[in-house]
């Protein structure tokens, strides 16, 4: 099993390739009028970029939640795996490393009660997102338009 850690500063990101174009240059160029925050998953044993993901502040508008209308949400804006670190099984232990980082986030900081993403349409990733506590937003559910969630499939996790 490969060892890693999280970091907020990554020296090196030139090798980085997901195989998107699109993740790739929001890494890159790290769209600097965008305010989310880029945390990286660096392989412990040779320091390589294994993947990333950006963290905003976000929320739902819903009638169906709780008794307010408007929930608290931090979104993974952006999540990517490079093409070398695939098929090793790391998708689930990524994505609870994710899951705890906000979780403290939530608790230290923010009072966030959900956890929003947009999954690519493709089945076998929305079913890793399944299999990790998200559910698919009800077809209510208003996304906002960005070049990054056009065609995505809008899914939540609350935050215990």
């Amino acid at each position: 099993m490969i060892d890693f850690y999280l970091d907020i500063e990554c020296e090196n990101i030139d090798g980085f390739d997901c195989g998107f174009e699109v993740f790739n240059a929001y890494l890159k160029y790290k769209f600097l009028d965008d305010r989310s925050a880029i945390h990286y998953i660096i392989d412990v044993e040779n320091d390589n970029l294994i993947a990333y993901f950006s963290l905003l502040a976000s929320s739902i508008f819903l009638n169906e939640f709780e008794d307010s209308n408007i929930i608290s949400a931090i979104e993974i804006k952006m999540f990517a795996i490079d093409k070398k670190y695939r098929g090793l099984n790391l998708s689930d232990k990524l994505l609870d490393a994710i899951y705890k980082t906000v979780h403290q986030y939530s608790l230290k900081y923010i009072g966030a009660k959900a956890l929003i993403l947009y999954s690519v349409p493709a089945e076998k990733v929305v079913q890793m997102y399944e299999s990790n506590g998200f559910i698919k937003m009800p077809e209510n559910f208003s996304m906002y338009k960005s070049e990054f969630n056009e065609g995505c499939i809008p899914m939540y996790r609350f935050i215990e």
